[in-house]
């Protein structure tokens, strides 16, 4: 735990003044703090305690918090919010918020454009003097409903220039959430403060009313400081995530996947597709087959028996999906499958039986044609259980899990149930029961991996995260575009949990009805640019293998080969590996010539690179590595990907890495000792 570290919080009781309470709080009654790091407050008038707790993280210098407030008096109250961390006393000194003292750092997020970073000022972002009164003035970053991360990544960093310090913060609630920056003092003693928390009625009108001997608990939070800016706050929060997320890969790796979704077969399955992609998969490499929708209902308007999950075997041939599975196992990799478990049809069978397990606000229900099971029902839950236990008896040892639309900001209770809080608050319970549903899946079948996906990463926020193996980082389809979002996302969350779509021979969706298997389509990626670029994309976190690689040719199946033997040869050092930003980070937009990545094991001394391009000409570039080296006299390229395709090299001379990459649209990706 980093030293200057308090345990404040902020809460708000039926609606009176703003509680501000902290060690340094001239109002503050005596607090205690027990052996399991929980601080404990008593609060008049209203008989409440506050109690923070606090988690310490084996390899990060930063604080996971909690806060838990109880009802030890005689009659209700309600609470309209409460802080999981609350950090004050930012740039508290003589220099206060002098202009050029910090930048703060958010990431804007979008379905296909997820983790898009912007830097502004404290003055630009609104917080500035005004003179006696305070400033009222906050730059806030929120979301509301069940798609966490479809707006802003709840992650802000306040780098402190004068310091040469950055504050990270993030927020783990699986729904609503808030972080506000606010200026406290006046006149021109001001400093800022980070309020982080899910429990907010400002955001999404949550509130909870306590009875007597209630109690109440908000998601998690954490906080750091660490010494440095943007480079090493991604570090930092990289090592705190791998903390988080408790769930193990089978055999200790992460897998290399073939998905015959993106810029593949779009969700249209077939027994003569699915056998050539099977072959191309396993000749590649690939360890998990995984058939994404389109494999249940009745084709092609399986959309209307989402819900039901019965298998339409007659896409599949004589033996059905059973038999393609029993293909993908005898060809050497284990079977997997696309879900959406927590979403329904109102067409489908299950839905028409059951009304009453379909989320509902208002007393109407969600989402249209499509609506949401409701997790917090034990009948729900069993019945999502035995579609896992079908699937997982049919050899299936792999779950995507989708989630393509949002609940909005609130639910009602369930029926009959007492409503102690605003619908909002109901619908924590319901992430809750979800996220336990999933640890229990995974307990239950410790063999089976459980993607999670929200048409990308509309819901990758790290508390949903905790549960699941990977994270799908994105649905992007134009792959010049893929990088952006690697950079973006991988500063927080850990390299080997992001699955990264790699499509060589890309089909595009709007041909995915008409698309036929013809040499033309081949011959537009012969030179192997598409190929390279796409993999060396994949290299960077977990690879997500798809696109028609069935229809490559020799130097295509070669090149995709290569690249899955490099990412088996590099990955166990990429899963304790951080990312490194030799050069700046690239918009969505493509508005700089080139791009890098890198990802950096300094125990292991190996630094991966990734250099992207978007020029009309062969270039040369220049990246300096220098400040990664371990030894400035030992660095040495180990290897570099593709190992032997013209117009692709790297040379490294005092710290300085100079790759050459032909005209368009290409990567190299170059492996070092450092």
């Amino acid at each position: 735990m980093f030293s200057s570290y308090k345990p404040f919080y902020y809460v708000n009781i039926d609606a009176e003044t703003n509680y501000v309470y902290h060690s340094e709080h001239p109002n503050e009654r005596p607090a205690s703090i027990t052996s399991d790091n929980k601080t404990v407050y008593d609060i008049d008038p209203h008989n409440a305690e506050i109690s923070v707790i606090t988690e310490n993280f084996k390899n990060a210098n930063a604080v996971r918090q909690r806060t838990v407030i109880k009802n030890k008096g005689q009659k209700p109250f309600t609470v309209d919010t409460l802080s999981a961390l609350y950090q004050t006393g930012i740039g508290d000194d003589e220099a206060g918020l002098r202009p050029g003292r910090f930048i703060i750092h958010y990431a804007h997020s979008a379905w296909q454009g997820e983790a898009q970073w912007r830097s502004t000022t404290p003055e630009d972002a609104g917080l500035y003097e005004t003179y006696n009164h305070g400033t009222q003035t906050s730059f806030r970053l929120s979301s509301q409903g069940t798609w966490t991360t479809h707006r802003y990544e709840p992650v802000l960093l306040v780098e402190d220039k004068l310091l040469g310090e950055t504050w990270v913060f993030t927020c783990e609630s699986g729904s609503g959430w808030a972080i506000d920056v606010n200026v406290r003092g006046q006149r021109d003693r001001l400093s800022l403060a980070v309020f982080v928390s899910g429990s907010y009625e400002k955001n999404d009108g949550w509130y909870v009313t306590l009875a007597p001997g209630d109690t109440y608990s908000t998601c998690y939070a954490t906080v750091s400081l660490v010494k440095g800016g943007f480079e090493e706050a991604a570090a930092e929060l990289v090592r705190s995530g791998r903390e988080i997320m408790k769930a193990s890969f089978p055999g200790g790796l992460m897998p290399l996947c073939f998905n015959d979704y993106m810029n593949c077969i779009w969700a249209l399955p077939t027994e003569e597709k699915c056998r050539a992609l099977i072959a191309a998969a396993a000749a590649a490499g690939a360890e998990y087959y995984v058939i994404d929708a389109g494999w249940f209902g009745t084709h092609p308007n399986w959309g209307s028996s989402l819900g039901d999950w019965n298998v339409n075997d007659s896409l599949f041939g004589e033996g059905g999906l059973s038999g393609i599975f029993r293909l993908i196992e005898a060809s050497g990799m284990k079977p997997g499958i696309w879900l959406e478990i927590e979403s329904i049809n109102l067409a489908s069978e299950y839905a028409k039986a059951h009304p009453d397990h379909i989320l509902r606000r208002h007393g109407n229900i969600i989402g249209g044609g499509v609506g949401f099971l409701d997790f917090r029902l034990k009948e729900v839950r069993d019945y999502i259980e035995s579609v896992f236990d079908r699937l997982y008896a049919m050899g299936v040892r792999f779950i995507k899990n989708d989630y393509n639309q949002t609940t909005g900001i609130g639910i009602d209770p369930v029926p009959g149930e007492k409503d102690p809080g605003s619908p909002a608050a109901e619908l924590e319970k319901l992430t809750g029961a979800f996220r336990r549903f999933i640890d229990k899946m995974r307990e239950k079948y410790p063999d089976l991996i459980i993607e999670n996906c929200g048409s990308g990463a509309m819901r990758s926020d790290i508390g949903t995260l905790s549960s699941f193996h990977l994270q799908s980082i994105s649905d992007q389809e134009d792959y010049f575009r893929m990088p952006s979002i690697i950079q973006g996302l991988e500063a927080f969350i850990p390299p080997e949990r992001c699955g990264i779509w790699a499509y060589p021979y890309p089909s595009p969706i709007d041909d995915r009805m008409t698309f036929k298997r013809d040499r033309s389509f081949t011959e537009k990626f012969s030179d192997g640019s598409n190929t390279v670029f796409n993999m060396v994309s994949g290299l960077m976190g977990l690879m997500y293998l798809s696109g028609r690689i069935d229809m490559a040719d020799d130097v295509g199946a070669k090149l995709i080969r290569e690249a899955c033997d490099v990412y088996k040869a590099n990955r166990k050092t990429v899963m304790s590996a951080v990312p490194v930003y030799p050069t700046p980070r690239q918009r969505l937009s493509i508005d700089t010539p080139f791009t890098s990545l890198g990802l950096l094991n300094k125990e292991e001394g190996k630094l991966f690179l990734a250099v992207w391009h978007d020029a009309n000409t062969p270039s040369d570039y220049n990246v300096d590595i220098g400040k990664y080296l371990r030894d400035a006299n030992a660095p040495r390229i180990t290897g570099t990907y593709p190992s032997s395709l013209p117009g692709y090299g790297a040379e490294l001379s005092e710290g300085v890495l100079t790759v050459s990459l032909p005209c368009g649209p290409s990567a190299i990706y170059v492996a070092l000792d450092i």
